[in-house]
């Protein structure tokens, strides 16, 4: 590799800093708004075994609820003894929830047809999920917590409205490479950082086949991408195909509609969410 990107340019160079950064970060949010829970779907894998610790870490186990939400085409007890094991540890409140009656009650309603894949229930799934979570914010005063992290939102891999419905994301700068030496960092079992990241949306799926890349060669990709390096400096720079950089390039910019709210049509002086912004806890 060359100097522009180099073996450990994804390490987690200070691990104190970064935890007290995102801890600060999901403290002082809670705190604006004087929320008295922070939400987190917890799925027993990497990203939110990291978000629901450090919640943990920012506002005490005991004002962090954590929620499985399995149903039955993907269940997997031992991601869920791994999400268990993580809540116990640090005293998060759990409960897991089986979203199955839920599903099935999407489908009989749909009757969705083999002929559109996956994908459409996938996405119900996901967004039944934050349906839930959004629920218990709801009635518990809470926020709820993203868990996605850099990686997936540069990919687009995620779902609109489902995974991607948050109120904050403290993982979001961080790439999924980077996500791993931080749960190293913070002792989490080996075994949820070294396990394949999945969504769990049908039966065998799992991020890498899909994305069609390691993480660790998407990383790189990503993090040339956003410094702006041609796409034949990354490849030259990783010794992979320049075929396979632009597929990754392709896609970063294909999904940045997912990345942003709901674009406004302006029509008159000032328009909601665009040139009119209110900063957060202004009182006057």
């Amino acid at each position: 590799m060359s100097s522009r990107i180099r073996a450990g340019t994804l390490s987690l160079q200070d691990g104190d800093e970064t935890t007290d950064r995102i801890v600060r970060f999901l403290k002082t949010n809670a705190a604006r708004i004087g929320a008295r829970y922070l939400i987190v779907g917890m799925s027993g894998g990497l990203d939110s075994s990291v978000a629901a610790v450090l919640c943990s870490m920012a506002v005490g186990g005991r004002r962090t609820l954590g929620f499985s939400l399995t149903e039955e085409d993907t269940v997997n007890p031992s991601d869920l003894r791994d999400a268990e094991q993580v809540a116990r540890k640090h005293a998060i409140q759990f409960e897991s929830l089986d979203i199955t009656a839920l599903v099935k009650t999407a489908r009989q309603l749909l009757h969705p047809s083999n002929k559109v894949g996956n994908v459409p229930i996938g996405n119900i799934k996901a967004r039944l999920r934050a349906m839930i979570l959004y629920y218990y914010a709801n009635t518990r005063n809470g926020l709820v917590v993203g868990t996605g992290d850099k990686s997936e939102i540069m990919l687009g891999y995620f779902t609109k409205y489902g995974d991607g419905a948050c109120d904050i994301q403290p993982l979001a700068d961080l790439y999924k490479t980077t996500l791993r030496d931080l749960a190293r960092y913070l002792k989490l079992p080996s075994k949820i950082y070294s396990k394949p990241s999945s969504p769990d949306l049908w039966p065998g799926q799992t991020a890498e086949k899909e994305l069609g890349l390691s993480y660790e060669k998407l990383d790189f990709i990503l993090w040339g991408l956003e410094r702006w390096m041609p796409s034949s400096d990354i490849s030259s720079d990783l010794g992979i195909p320049l075929k396979t950089v632009e597929t990754v390039r392709e896609r970063w910019l294909l999904a940045e509609h997912k990345r942003r709210p709901p674009l406004p049509m302006k029509l008159g002086y000032r328009t909601p969410g665009q040139d009119l912004r209110i900063p957060i806890g202004l009182s006057e």
